[in-house]
């Protein structure tokens, strides 16, 4: 019964998130709780806390539906356009820098993550 799997990992993804929203706001950290819980979920799987496989199938189903997830914001842009629109180059340029730092942390993780398993 693989739905089972997926269902339950999909519980557990949920739960880290839900759970890094508490701690974000319980403590105030300055952290969106979804990158806090990346970062927390990278960390498991790196130091292998918790095996690839127990998320596997939770993490495609959502990256599946990746796109959907986007389409608000992308309304909401759409809908305020006349906010966004004096700030056309500036929001350019961040979004190239985040695109930028973005590849080239997922770079060095990945690099990190191949070293790792080669030792």
């Amino acid at each position: 019964m693989p739905w089972v799997r997926t269902g339950l990992q999909l519980v557990a993804l949920g739960g880290l998130f839900a759970a890094c929203q508490w701690l974000v706001a319980r403590t105030g950290i300055p952290v969106p709780p979804g990158l806090l819980a990346l970062l927390v979920l990278i960390a498991l799987l790196v130091t292998r806390a918790v095996p690839e496989r127990a998320v596997d199938r939770g993490g495609d189903l959502l990256l599946r539906f990746l796109p959907v997830i986007f389409l608000p914001p992308g309304i909401g842009v759409i809908r305020e356009l006349h906010v966004v629109r004096g700030h056309g180059l500036g929001l350019a340029l961040v979004l190239l820098a985040s695109l930028v730092v973005g590849q080239l942390v997922a770079g060095r993780v990945a690099q990190a993550v191949v070293d790792r398993e080669r030792r």
